[in-house]
Formats: structure tokens, C-alpha cells, sequence
């Protein structure tokens, strides 16, 4: 039997794969990857009536500052987001969804349960409940251990 490791390796490359792969097929290339999370951190966060600083966004994808300036910057430049400084703290901004990403967040909601039913077909639920459990454990293991 692999070990565990192996394991997130094989199936996120064949996931990566197959969403890049869809993604191309419905002209949402830039949903994958980083830039999708933080596209659908900050429409849940909306839906929530919640205003989203960079920190959060670094907070949510567990990322250095340093990646997410950049990956801010580039989401910018694609015309995805748009920035506003905070009234109260000039160091911080606010992170905005533009409103053609906005027009594009139910195709991508679609998408994304699309490949969660391909990645769970044949998987039954008292599997599925198993895989969540282990999978928390799993995360609640490393998270102690990147706290040592």
C-alpha cells in the first residue's frame, strides 16, 4: 500500500489535470488553481456581507504575504478583482470581485460540483464519510504538527 503522501500526490496531479482540462472546455481557464480559491473566498464572503482585506485572503489559502501580493497583483491585472485602501489603516486594502467575475461565479459553481460528482462516482456515502473523517484527521495531525 502507498503511503498517504503518494497518494495526495497522485490524485492532485490528476485532478489539477482534470480541471485544468474542463476548465479550458468552458473558458474558465483562470478558475483553477489559487486564483479560483480566492474567487470563491471572496463570493462567499459577499454572500455573507463581509468586506475581505488581502490578510484574509492570506489567512484563508495559508500563503506568505509575499505570494499573495503577487497573486493579487496578477488577478488584478487580469481585470478579476479591483483593490480599495481602507479608510481607517492606508497599509490595508479591501479586495473587491469585478462584476464580469461576478457574471461568471454560477458557471463556475457548476463546474466545480461537476468535478466533484466525476471524482466521487462509484464512492458510496458511508465511503464518503469515512474519506471526510480520515481526511480530518489527517489535517488535524499536520496542523499539530506545523505548529511543533
Amino acid at each position: 500500500m502507498d503511503k498517504p503522501l503518494q497518494e495526495f500526490k497522485k490524485i492532485g496531479h490528476l485532478i489539477h489535470l482534470m480541471v485544468e482540462r474542463e476548465a479550458k472546455k468552458q473558458g474558465l481557464e483562470f478558475s483553477a488553481g489559487p486564483q479560483g480559491q480566492v474567487l470563491s473566498f471572496l463570493s462567499h464572503r459577499e454572500k455573507e456581507g463581509k468586506v475581505t482585506l488581502i490578510r484574509d485572503v492570506e489567512q484563508e489559502l495559508h500563503i506568505a504575504k509575499s505570494v499573495t501580493s503577487n497573486l493579487i497583483k496578477r488577478m488584478e491585472k487580469n481585470g478579476f478583482i479591483y483593490l480599495e485602501p481602507s479608510p481607517t489603516d492606508k497599509r490595508a486594502k479591501y479586495v473587491y470581485l469585478t462584476d464580469s467575475v461576478k457574471n461568471k461565479l454560477s458557471d463556475m459553481k457548476q463546474f466545480f460540483e461537476e468535478v466533484d460528482q466525476k471524482m466521487m462516482a462509484g464512492v458510496s456515502e458511508e465511503e464518503l464519510a469515512i474519506f471526510f473523517k480520515v481526511m480530518h484527521q489527517f489535517y488535524e495531525n499536520m496542523k499539530k504538527r506545523s505548529e511543533e
